[in-house]
């Protein structure tokens, strides 16, 4: 075969080369063994431009870059085994991120180039993701574990615990399924009544009316207010307003202080009888007066009247968004 037929051969699988790299994010380039370079396709955007074929790695890299290309490109040699230099590209408003692989071959060595930008971005994201499902997991841990020890103090039986952990265990279950399903940044607060409402029964939708704002509880605040709305309600089942068919009706509404600073969500049991001396149990009381304003850094008001039970809390700006 004549050079100049083995010459175009070349030219065509250079090319064919080329066009195949074209849009992944993979360079080639080959350097003879004096450091020039012979081969160089589908360049980085930030070295394109510029003279690469018949120069060194001083001639077109940044002195640290082409530094560890030389120290790599002598090892290579030296060793016979491929060596790997990480290295980035910025430009005023991006940064890249790159990983090469040098080879040794009978003429020099050839070092493909992979932009890993994208990688090392899913990567980032997917500790981020780790460090923060192992933080709430901490959290949720705790709160469950101070839920059963304070439900066990206030029980006088295993079966009366059993029933009333039971039921706590599964509203802070259904506040983490809305909590994930929004990967971890909260839910609207009408679906989170909803949701604990629905454990009830049918009977508990029908009968409670929702108004006003309905805003993206954070995560702490959904799980500790999704556990309040659960203590109302089971209390409202078992001698309140949801107890019997009847007259007895729940209003939710939510609305912003008058300096926007807070949102104050109101919960109001009209329409049923002697309801003074029915508050839940000590817990029930301790987690609606201390335990959820404590935790999400706001004040409540729980009242149980004659005909009427209400409670008023207040939530700071920091735990939800409208």
């Amino acid at each position: 075969m004549s050079s100049a037929s083995t010459e175009r051969q070349l030219q065509m699988w250079v090319r064919a080369l080329s066009a195949g790299l074209n849009g992944r994010g993979i360079s080639v380039l080959h350097q003879r063994r004096d450091h020039t370079y012979d081969l160089a396709e589908n360049l980085p955007e930030e070295w394109t431009g510029r003279d690469v074929v018949g120069y060194r790695e001083a001639d077109f890299l940044a002195l640290p870059l082409a530094r560890q290309i030389i120290t790599a490109f002598d090892a290579c040699l030296s060793s016979g085994q491929s060596q790997r230099v990480g290295f980035e590209l910025s430009d005023p408003i991006h940064r890249k991120q790159f990983q090469a692989q040098l080879l040794p071959d009978a003429d020099g060595v050839t070092t493909i180039v992979t932009d890993v930008t994208e990688e090392r971005g899913r990567e980032a994201a997917v500790n981020e993701l780790l460090r923060e499902v192992s933080h709430r997991s901490k959290n949720l841990l705790a709160i469950v574990q101070s839920v059963a020890m304070q439900t066990a103090r206030h029980s006088t039986s295993i079966q009366q615990f059993l029933d009333r952990f039971r039921g706590r265990l599964h509203a802070l279950s259904s506040t983490q399924d809305l909590v994930t399903e929004s990967n971890w940044r909260g839910t609207h607060l009408q679906s989170l009544v909803t949701s604990q409402l629905a454990r009830i029964g049918p009977l508990a939708l029908g009968k409670t009316r929702m108004t006003g704002e309905n805003p993206v509880l954070g995560p702490n605040a959904a799980l500790h207010i999704g556990l309040a709305i659960h203590e109302l309600a089971a209390n409202a089942a078992l001698h309140g307003a949801l107890a019997h068919i009847g007259a007895g009706h729940i209003w939710i509404d939510a609305k912003l202080s008058a300096d926007d600073r807070q949102l104050v969500i109101e919960w109001q049991e009209t329409g049923i009888e002697h309801a003074k001396g029915r508050e839940p149990a000590r817990f029930g009381t301790m987690v609606l007066e201390h335990v959820v304003p404590l935790s999400v850094g706001g004040e409540a008001l729980f009242t149980v009247d004659a005909d009427h039970v209400s409670y008023r809390l207040s939530v700071p700006t920091d735990q939800f968004a409208v």
